[in-house]
């Protein structure tokens, strides 16, 4: 009982000497050894609360001081519940241990001694004595753990470089190696791999150095769908701060996933028209680059545009497709430069029409220049066209061939057939054929048809020719190839000799021999024959000639009047047989009232005259001649007239 009523004022004599020295500075209390000791942890920098149980063990009893002490002797911190000063002055805390961080907090149950900024040397044994008005003194132990956080974890990549908040680019499929290094901490931290809420490795362990630890993730494998994911190092070595972390971002390269030329395989293209042509490519990272080849050979007329999220390229190729690149291969190509082997590759087989190319020949086993009258001809037409012709027409000289068996003419699609042709079938060939495209036109083929000659018609026939008088006698033959000679012959009454041929001169250019021959006597007038050869044969028959003594010539007649005006007219008359010799001809006119004349016309082609310059309203007298070498003909007479002033009219 003496001890108990001791007991207040030992509590007092120590709170006023605290208060009167600044605090326990020189003051210690006997060591307290007895009691279970509670722990506390707290993290460093942060907030320790250092629970004490101030309730009184009994009613009508209350704590009046409590006295907190480090390390069981040192007094750091005391509050005084007896309300003898002001509020200010019931806490006291010592400045070398707390320095103003501490805070005796009553509200809590238990209450608090609540050390803020918490530093390593705060940790350790703490006491809290507990003076109540009545009861004994209450002490109680409680230890205090500071932990240290560890530092902020490094992430290396496989390369031993510090990665910030990138890493990579990786391919796809590839492995990924990164070392998460955390140094620090007290007690020991755990150090872990996460994405996102997943935990992918937690096995740490220790690095090359003291309070070093590592651990390290290994992804096989890498995907697309690890582009751009986050992987979080997260190291702690408590639960009550929040971990310390690292976290990085997946950089990928990535292939094409696909590459496509946006064109129907089955639509054809026209030749000669331009076209745009479309390539799409997706899902490359960076970028892929489009290029466009036929045949492996690159194109370069194309354009190129990238969407803006870049996971799209689309190029337009421009294309003007040509005959000859039927049935070529296009080839779109993608390709990401930053991977090996990320080539992808879309083919399009063209189909382009064109209009049909044709080649015409002769039939293989056929001599061109040895086609004779009455051989069989055969031709081919060669068609190059897509889509097929559906039309194949065949030309001789521009005019089209119709199929006629009964006379030879044989026509089928691709060829033509002349059985036992003449010289009227030689000429140029063509064939023509037709799709959708248009018309091809064929080359032409010229058919040489070798013949004997044979002769011109309307050559002249009859030559008069006086004695001792040369006569130029044509013999004009037609004939393929040219005649290479000719032989002359002349047939009288008595006998048919062959003309010296230094009498005839031969132009087997013109297919023409000239003989000039002289009569000398009677027995020199009769007929001279010209045959022609080449290598078909000689001609079966000959030019026939006649020599007859030169005379005049036969008069004009059917002679007729045409545009009559005022002051012209025009006459025409046919011709007689010219006497053997060349002739030309005369118009005379009179006035047939005072038989002046008023023109006189030579004309030397033919046998018709345009007078000029007369006078209105006269009748005229028109006198006309065929005049030759031997003289003239008898006149022949025509009547005309020169309209009047008044008359308007023309006519015979």
């Amino acid at each position: 009982m003496r001890c108990h009523l001791l007991f207040p004022v030992v509590v007092a004599f120590f709170h006023a000497l605290v208060h009167a020295q600044g605090g326990p500075r020189t003051f210690s209390a006997r060591p307290y050894r007895g009691g279970p000791i509670v722990t506390a942890r707290a993290v460093l920098q942060g907030t320790a609360e250092l629970p004490c149980d101030i309730r009184p063990p009994r009613q009508n009893d209350s704590a009046i001081l409590v006295v907190w002490y480090k390390s069981d002797i040192t007094p750091i911190y005391s509050y005084d519940m007896r309300g003898k000063q002001s509020e200010k002055d019931s806490h006291w805390n010592d400045k070398n241990h707390l320095n103003d961080r501490a805070f005796f907090r009553t509200v809590t149950e238990p209450a608090t001694l609540n050390i803020n900024h918490i530093e390593e040397r705060d940790g350790g044994e703490y006491r809290c004595r507990v003076d109540f008005a009545k009861s004994p003194t209450r002490n109680s132990r409680i230890h205090l753990t500071v932990i240290v956080p560890p530092h902020k974890p490094n992430i290396i990549d496989e390369h031993g470089t510090i990665v910030q908040t990138v890493t990579g680019p990786y391919e796809e499929n590839e492995d990924m190696k990164l070392q998460c290094l955390v140094s620090g901490g007290r007690p020991e931290p755990k150090v872990k791999w996460w994405r996102g809420e997943m935990l992918l490795d937690s096995t740490d362990e220790p690095g090359e150095f003291p309070s070093l630890r590592r651990n390290t993730l290994i992804v096989k494998q890498l995907s697309r769908a690890d582009l751009h994911a986050v992987f979080i190092c997260q190291a702690s070595n408590n639960n009550i701060s929040q971990p310390v972390s690292a976290s990085v971002t997946i950089e990928m390269h990535l292939k094409p996933m696909s590459v496509t030329i946006l064109s129907n395989e089955h639509t054809p293209l026209s030749a000669g028209r331009k076209y745009d042509i479309n390539c799409i490519t997706v899902g490359s990272r960076p970028p892929a680059k489009l290029s466009w080849y036929m045949n492996g050979k690159k194109l370069n007329n194309h354009t190129e545009k990238v969407s803006q999220d870049g996971n799209t390229t689309s190029s337009t190729l421009i294309l003007k497709p040509t005959l000859s690149d039927h049935d070529k291969t296009i080839t779109c190509r993608a390709e990401n430069s930053k991977i090996q082997r990320s080539i992808m590759e879309d083919t399009w087989k063209l189909n382009v029409f064109f209009v049909p190319i044709l080649h015409l020949k002769l039939g293989s086993n056929m001599n061109p220049d040895d086609i004779e009258e009455g051989d069989d001809v055969y031709f081919e037409c060669k068609v190059h066209a897509n889509p097929n012709a559906y039309k194949v027409i065949w030309k001789h000289n521009g005019n089209v061939i119709q199929n006629n068996a009964k006379n030879g003419v044989i026509v089928q699609e691709y060829s033509l057939a002349l059985r036992k042709v003449n010289r009227s079938q030689a000429g140029n060939y063509t064939c023509i054929a037709s799709n959708v495209e248009g018309d091809g036109y064929s080359n032409t083929v010229e058919l040489k048809i070798m013949y004997k000659p044979i002769c011109l018609p309307d050559q002249k026939r009859i030559y008069g020719v006086a004695r001792h008088e040369d006569a130029r006698i044509s013999c004009n033959v037609e004939a393929y190839p040219p005649p290479d000679s000719f032989r002359w012959t002349f047939n009288n009454t008595e006998e048919m000799v062959d003309v010296s041929e230094s009498k005839y001169k031969n132009s087997t250019r013109r297919s023409q021999s000239i003989l000039v021959y002289r009569p000398m006597t009677e027995m020199d007038y009769g007929t001279v024959s010209c045959w022609a050869s080449n290598t078909a044969g000689q001609q079966n028959n000959a030019c026939v000639f006649h020599i007859i003594p030169a005379g005049k010539p036969e008069s004009l007649y059917n002679c007729t009047l045409s545009n009559q005006t005022t002051e012209s007219l025009s006459v025409e008359c046919c011709v007689g047989f010219d006497g053997g010799q060349p002739q030309h001809f005369l118009l005379e006119v009179f006035d047939q009232q005072t038989g002046i004349l008023q023109a006189n016309i030579t004309s030397k082609g033919n046998a018709a005259f345009t007078v000029r310059d007369l006078e209105a309203g006269k009748i005229l007298n028109m006198v006309l001649y065929a005049v030759n070498a031997k003289g003239r003909s008898e006149p022949t007479s025509l009547e005309g007239f020169t309209l009047k002033v008044a008359e308007k009219q023309t006519g015979e």
